[in-house]
Order: structure tokens, then sequence, then C-alpha cells
């Protein structure tokens, strides 16, 4: 698997560090993997560490991810999932589009610290 997933070190997030190109395959495993986290745990705040790995997933596999994947993974709605990108990598932008257009808390981030913060805000 071209991923790694841990909770952090004060259990309010789940973290998955991403090593090879997402493409709809490792986004998949991810997800799925992510489900049985939120259901062994409770945890439902995720940050996608995508540093160095661009999203290889194109637009229509993106938009059929977050209508179709997700729902047939049982991914719940009221996850907040925050991605952190390099900081001239935008291919992730799109994600957060159709991601929120489908009813998910999600947002790409260039700084760790910022998806953090996000993450950890009290509304979430």
């Amino acid at each position: 698997m071209g991923f790694k997933i841990t909770i952090s070190e004060n259990g309010e997030y789940i973290i998955g560090k991403i090593y090879d190109p997402l493409n709809k395959e490792t986004a998949q495993q991810l997800t799925a993997e992510y489900v049985k986290i939120i259901k062994s745990t409770g945890i439902k705040k995720i940050l996608n560490d995508v540093r160095g790995t661009p999203d290889a997933m194109g637009v229509f596999n993106n938009y059929e991810f977050a209508y179709t994947t997700t729902k047939a993974l049982n991914l719940p709605k009221d996850i907040h999932a925050a991605i952190v990108t390099d900081p001239n990598d935008n291919t992730h932008d799109f994600q957060e589009t159709v991601a929120n257009n489908a009813g998910y808390s999600l947002k790409v981030f260039k700084e760790m610290g910022a998806a953090v913060t996000w993450l950890l805000e009290k509304n979430r």
C-alpha cells in the first residue's frame, strides 16, 4: 500500500500519510481503512498528508469518488478532513470543491499547522 495510517498523539484525529501519487485504487483503499478506524474509535477528523504526492485521479474519478465511492464504502457524512499539500501543488484543489458539494467537510491546506488548527476547532 502507498500509505500509512496512524492516530494523532492527542487521539483527536486520524493521520493518513500518502506516499504514491493519489489514484482511484489508493483512494478507495485509504477510505476503506478510514471507515474501519472511524467505526472502531469514533474519531471523525482526518488529516491527509499528501505532500510530495500529486493527485493523479483526474476530474471524473474525483467526482465519482466523492459521490459514489464514499457512499459505497459507508464514509460518514459528518467527518471533517484536511488535506495538506506542497506549497505549489494545486492538483488536490478540485477534491475540496467536489467533496464539499457532495456534503463532506474537506479543506486543502499548504501548511500542516493550519490544517491541524482547523481540524481541532471546537465546532468540528
